[in-house]
């Protein structure tokens, strides 16, 4: 699987609709899109220091949720890609063999 980018996680974040209430900021997707790379590693340690939060005590539900449904998303979206591509291909066969019985 391909790396995923802070950008592709705030566009995203555009498709939420909390996101209508309450803003999320890069740092929140530079946490995110690490999660999401890393397997939604619970390895705090290994994280950057730059994403790392300041309080050592801090919890990082609401960025483990965010990358899982992220991930949903991104499988939903791959599998609503591939029914298409199956679509077409039989179409496109389709049309093949009836052009070829009319010759």
């Amino acid at each position: 699987m391909k790396k995923t980018t802070v950008k592709e996680i705030k566009k995203w974040f555009k498709t939420l609709e909390e996101n209508r209430y309450k803003k999320r900021y890069v740092s929140d997707a530079r946490r995110i899109a690490w999660f999401v790379n890393n397997n939604l590693s619970e390895d705090y340690e290994t994280m950057p220091i730059s994403l790392q939060k300041k309080w050592n005590k801090a919890q990082y539900g609401r960025e483990r949720y965010l990358a899982k449904e992220y991930l949903k998303s991104l499988d939903l979206k791959e599998s609503t890609i591939t029914k298409l591509r199956k679509i077409i291909k039989e179409e496109l066969w389709r049309l093949y063999a009836t052009k070829e019985k009319t010759k």
